[in-house]
């Protein structure tokens, strides 16, 4: 929790906002329910596919959310989504994915090249969403079968992918394969600069 004992806005400045006719702190701004409970990590240019990053959240418990990154072209170019199938082969249906128990017994195994999901936007362009982690698929986020713009408006809440549950121990290992949050702004910055120059 955010301290809002008053102080000078030099004190506080990272946390706080002072007001502008005094140097007092009149509020505070709080970081979000992802920025403390959820650990980030990148994945930039998925299974080769260039600009089409996800991010991956890691809760405390370990479990993990597969979400789309604010690089992807999603919603880079502000796509209107115009649906998203969870049928991602002919014989591969993620929506009949059924867990039960403590230990998730019936998951779906999913490796980091697994499909989750198929995008469809309105101007045809097709995005398959990858796991990029290893794990049993706990849930998929089937709210978005009905308001599919949330991937783009609320990436990371409710226009999640996936909830994905690694091995036990897994969790850690798999979250230091990808990028940090300062690693992939840096990596965007590049990627910017050489669209620039090219």
């Amino acid at each position: 929790m955010a301290a809002c004992s008053i102080s000078t806005e030099q004190e506080s400045k990272s946390m706080c906002k002072a007001s502008p006719k005094s140097d007092r702190i009149l509020k505070c701004s709080y970081p979000s329910v992802v920025d403390r409970y959820f650990r980030r990590g990148y994945k930039i240019d998925v299974n080769g596919r260039p600009g089409e990053d996800l991010c991956i959240l890691q809760h405390s418990n370990k479990v993990i959310i597969v979400t789309i990154a604010d690089s992807h072209p999603l919603i880079k170019n502000n796509k209107t989504i115009k649906n998203v199938t969870f049928q991602v082969t002919k014989n591969l249906n993620r929506m009949d994915n059924k867990v039960s128990g403590k230990g998730k017994k019936g998951g779906q195994w999913v490796n980091e090249t697994g499909p989750l999901c198929i995008i469809t936007c309105d101007d045809d362009s097709q995005y398959t969403i990858y796991s990029c982690v290893n794990g049993k698929l706990v849930e998929v986020n089937e709210k978005l079968l009905s308001v599919p713009n949330l991937i783009n408006e609320k990436p990371s809440t409710d226009g999640f992918i996936s909830i994905i549950l690694p091995k036990f121990g897994n969790s850690d290992p798999q979250m230091e394969k990808l990028l940090t949050k300062d690693e992939y702004e840096k990596e965007i910055l590049n990627r910017a600069q050489e669209d620039k120059n090219s």
